[in-house]
């Protein structure tokens, strides 16, 4: 049935495969502190993850791009992510997990870029909203988060290993059933993913996401420390995580009603405007209830955001490198902002508290969204001259 239903199929994989995600990023690091290693310890082998990830992304877009299959590199990725977990729930040496970690990761971190991409292409193809099928991934992390609460609680956080590998099984399993996407006729080779690198108008529209990308990414590494200075506790936790989580969702289900391909950046800049009107919100915020009413933000600044610039990216680029900056932007937008800041922002936390640290994120957020005005109207300025020339 799912191999005859190729949007169902894509469907139930994105679900999965973000549900993988889930148990990642929620219940390892509480899997590791069970069995007795240290916070630094634990810090150590997901940084250890991201910096292999700003490696392993562009390599496999580029794997992409170059066999023009984006659905083979997937089953290869997520082949790679079952050893990876085997592995890790091996091990006690830690020099040997972070060893397996770094594998893990170098498969892990490519899986949700490249299911992105193959999303992208499959809508485009179909003449579907991309955010009705993206939807599917967000849906997936916040069910299995939430889900996966109440079965902890039960079962004991030691008990992961046999989700994370049922879940990792059925998402290969569903990867099997997927329809490549169309790519163009030319082959890439290493000497155009050169030039892509030196494509003036592609690195300002980067620098400029980063600026609002960063704080994206500190506010997931701190909005949990945040909402307990502030009298918070774990289980208003993972409710505030399902709340940005099912809003983003949300946003990204309906973004056929309200998202238009036409005009990019000017989604960048609304979201870089909600973005910066939030970490306002949150700095002067001293009640946790009401970081739960705000949470509903997340989602609507992220949607917009991402849905944009994935927009622009895929306009910007020919198809047969579409892969390849799918994943840069990626490792630019959620690899180097989270390592950057996760220690910056974490060194400002220490010494001056949250509401400063939200504060220098509206900043942050500011200098982007103003950027992209002044990059839109340039961009507008360079069409009307192209077509005097025309």
């Amino acid at each position: 049935m799912l191999r005859k239903n190729p949007l169902l199929s894509l469907k139930m994989f994105l679900f999965f495969g973000a549900a993988i995600s889930s148990l990642v990023v929620s219940f390892l690091p509480l899997y590791f502190q069970n069995n007795g290693l240290s916070k630094s310890a634990i810090g150590m082998f997901f940084a250890l993850g991201t910096a292999v990830g700003l490696f392993a992304q562009p390599v496999w877009g580029f794997m992409s791009d170059k066999y023009k299959t984006v659905k083979k590199i997937i089953n290869i990725v997520l082949i790679g992510i079952l050893i990876g977990i085997f592995l890790i729930f091996q091990l006690s040496s830690l020099i040997w997990l972070y060893v397996a970690g770094a594998l893990f990761f170098f498969f892990f971190t490519a899986l949700n870029p490249l299911s992105d991409n193959l999303a992208k292409r499959v809508a485009d193809e179909h003449k579907v909203s991309f955010g009705s099928i993206r939807s599917w991934g967000s849906f997936g992390f916040a069910v299995i988060s939430l889900a996966s609460g109440f079965y902890f609680n039960k079962m004991g956080v030691q008990s992961l290993a046999i989700p994370m590998m049922t879940v990792a099984v059925l998402t290969f399993l569903l990867s099997l059933t997927l329809q490549d996407a169309k790519s163009g006729a030319k082959k890439v080779n290493l000497k155009e993913v050169g030039q892509f690198f030196k494509n003036r108008t592609l690195l300002i529209f980067f620098l400029l996401s980063f600026f609002i990308f960063l704080t994206h990414r500190v506010n997931d590494s701190f909005i949990s420390l945040y909402l307990f200075e502030i009298g918070g506790n774990e289980m208003l936790v993972g409710w505030l995580w399902f709340i940005g989580v099912l809003s983003e969702a949300i946003l990204l289900i309906t973004s056929f009603i309200w998202f238009r391909s036409e005009s990019p950046i000017k989604y960048m800049i609304i979201a870089g405007f909600l973005f910066t009107i939030r970490w306002i919100m949150i700095g002067f915020i001293t009640d946790p209830s009401i970081l739960l009413s705000i949470q509903a933000l997340h989602g609507i600044c992220f949607a917009i955001m991402y849905m944009g610039a994935i927009e622009y990216l895929y306009k910007a680029l020919p198809v047969e490198m579409q892969a390849t900056g799918h994943m840069v932007f990626m490792a630019i937008a959620f690899s180097i902002t989270n390592i950057i800041g996760s220690s910056i922002g974490g060194i400002i936390f220490d010494a001056f508290g949250g509401p400063t640290l939200y504060f220098l994120m509206a900043g942050s957020s500011f200098i982007g969204t103003v950027g992209f005005i002044l990059f839109s109207i340039k961009e507008k300025s360079s069409r009307k001259i192209e077509m005097v020339e025309g």
